[in-house]
């Protein structure tokens, strides 16, 4: 039996973090990392309209194209959230061979780390994971974790 990841906080205060897609799981991962991340790049030919607006306001860089593996060159965490099974299995294939920390949303297996759900409030921060097991079970935990902290 494989050993469950070891819970890491890291500072991406310095990092450059490449997105590849720019669908619902991908806006949500943008979303979860724009208060922890100093650079954040999204490559997708199409995207939400949540990442064009944070694209406008500057909050992240949008490369409006297809993936090609030159732009993992400078990414220190690439995360593979496209609809094309084939292609994030290819990002995956790229990265570790230049070593670079890979998560892929579709299929746990291939994943250097897993996307916790997140409470943040001022200096706390909690993360929330089950091994891409059960994500239902995560996130009523981290909601029902999230009304004992209203109290405070």
């Amino acid at each position: 039996m494989k050993k469950p990841y070891f819970p890491l906080f890291v500072d991406l205060s310095e990092k450059r973090i490449l997105v590849v897609g720019a669908g619902k799981i991908a806006t949500r991962r943008v979303e979860s990392l724009l208060d922890f991340a100093g650079s954040i790049t999204v490559a997708a030919p199409e995207a939400t309209e949540r990442i064009r607006q944070l694209s406008r306001e500057k909050k992240i860089c949008w490369i409006n194209g297809i993936y090609h593996k030159d732009m993992t060159e400078e990414a220190d965490f690439v995360l593979a959230a496209t609809d094309d099974d084939v292609c994030n299995t290819r990002i995956v294939k790229d990265c570790k061979a230049r070593n670079i920390p890979v998560n892929a949303c579709h299929k746990k297996e291939l994943c250097d780390f897993y996307f916790p759900g997140i409470i943040r409030r001022e200096n706390l921060v909690m993360g929330f994971t089950s091994g891409g097991q059960d994500h239902q079970k995560i996130r009523e935990i981290r909601e029902k974790t999230e009304r004992i902290f209203e109290q405070y």
